[in-house]
């Protein structure tokens, strides 16, 4: 079923913390994500520059946020709290858009078009902090930490400037 969680054994972002899979309801097997980044723009993913996400409301409406990410060649990572809309969306439709533009050129930009794979509940923080050091804004764990998770993105396709 669409959304519907399951463990997935052996995933850990930090000691102690297990991955939730989304399930994405298809059978196919997408390119490599490393393989998706065209070589071109992979800077892009690179740098610590500002995404906006694009997901789905449960009314079919989109919601876009800016927000910090990472990418390990393998998923693009963000962090965000249980209690946001943005989680609700992928729970329910866990395709989602990242747009990242190039501040040196705006008409340069990489859209990232993938799945919500992995949820991992972080109620120490370590995606944010990780997250705040690689944006040069060093501090530890968030108030809200407690709500936290952190997000996989599974990259599938790419659109480019």
């Amino acid at each position: 079923m669409m959304g519907e969680m399951a463990m997935e054994p052996g995933a850990v972002l930090a000691a102690g913390m297990e991955a939730m899979a989304v399930s994405s309801g298809v059978g196919e097997v997408p390119p490599g994500p490393a393989q998706v980044i065209p070589r071109s723009l992979a800077d892009l993913v690179e740098r610590p520059l500002h995404a906006h996400l694009a997901t789905v409301r449960p009314d079919g409406t989109p919601q876009v946020n800016p927000t910090w990410f990472r990418f390990d060649g393998e998923y693009l990572w963000l962090t965000t709290t249980t209690r946001r809309q943005k989680n609700r969306n992928w729970q329910i439709q866990p395709a989602v858009a990242l747009s990242i533009a190039d501040p040196d050129r705006p008409s340069r930009y990489l859209e990232i078009r993938g799945r919500v794979e992995r949820i991992v509940p972080d109620p120490t923080g370590a995606e944010f902090v990780r997250l705040a050091e690689r944006y040069g804004m060093p501090q530890g764990p968030p108030p809200d930490a407690a709500d936290r998770v952190a997000v996989a993105i599974r990259p599938r396709r790419t659109t480019t400037q």
